[in-house]
């Protein structure tokens, strides 16, 4: 049966299309009785500022992409977050992901370019971080990522210039092309089960000084750490399987083992080369 509430037509416990911007207010709660928020159900609506969702398990595509004054959303049970659901929200400050998370897709929160806290609940089932996730969230500084992580996917994090820091977590295994490019990164501590760091996955993190690439990496992408002009040392103890060109400037230095296939790499790069 399909009937209205609130503005909106409800079938089978889904909140699925705008009828009258009217019916939203600036703090808008969807009623207890909705699973799921459909396909763009508030897209380009400029009235809600906060949104609590208190049941809903998933939200659909785009559901509120450019709701551009939304500054807070809740909703503290869901499971999926579709793709470009929170897309170019660009008032949005603070995102927090509960524990029954499991999935995001692409390009959830893409342009939340306000945003300065994404957190994940620790032991969050959610294990990928898909493309384009949280790319150019320029005033991200808190990044919170769940434990049981196993992929970043290409440009999950590209130009959040105002991110210093991250925990990347043990069962992280691949880092995705651009995955971390133009980022604010100080420090990185590469987790010791990683295998696999795409092209320009570090490219352009300027802030950078220090990497060391753990011995389970099987292949580093061509200019993973290129353009990272504070890069004085690049620790790599083994020989991955393979290694693309120009990973990193000339004026960085390769520690590695004498006689290793990563000193024949760094001198056909003319890089400066440190022994163990």
């Amino acid at each position: 049966v399909l009937f209205r509430s609130r503005g909106y037509y409800m079938e089978d416990n889904v909140l699925i299309r705008r009828v009258a911007v009217e019916s939203v207010s600036e703090k808008y709660q969807v009623d207890s009785g909705y699973d799921v928020i459909g396909k763009e159900c508030l897209k380009n609506n400029i009235k809600v500022k906060q949104i609590t969702m208190p049941e809903i398990r998933r939200i659909g595509q785009q559901a509120f992409f450019s709701c551009t004054t939304l500054k807070n959303a809740e909703f503290p049970k869901v499971v999926t977050v579709g793709k470009e659901a929170f897309a170019n929200c660009s008032n949005l400050r603070r995102i927090s992901f509960p524990k029954s998370l499991r999935s995001l897709e692409k390009g959830a929160f893409y342009k939340c370019k306000r945003a300065n806290s994404v957190s994940f609940s620790e032991d969050s089932a959610c294990r990928e971080i898909p493309d384009r996730t949280f790319a150019e969230c320029r005033q991200m500084k808190i990044l919170v990522l769940p434990d049981a992580l196993e992929e970043i996917g290409a440009e999950a994090f590209c130009k959040c210039e105002e991110l210093t820091r991250v925990r990347l977590p043990d069962t992280l295994r691949k880092i995705g092309k651009r995955g971390f490019y133009q980022c604010g990164l100080e420090e990185l501590h590469l987790p010791e089960h990683l295998e696999y760091i795409g092209e320009s996955a570090f490219l352009k993190c300027k802030k950078l000084e220090y990497v060391r690439v753990p011995e389970s990496v099987r292949m580093i992408g061509k200019w993973a750490f290129h353009g990272c002009g504070r890069l004085k040392k690049l620790e790599i103890h083994h020989d991955p399987e393979e290694v693309g060109e120009w990973i990193t400037n000339k004026n960085c230095t390769i520690v590695c083992p004498k006689g290793s296939k990563m000193e024949a790499y760094a001198k056909s790069y003319e890089v400066n080369v440190e022994y163990l």
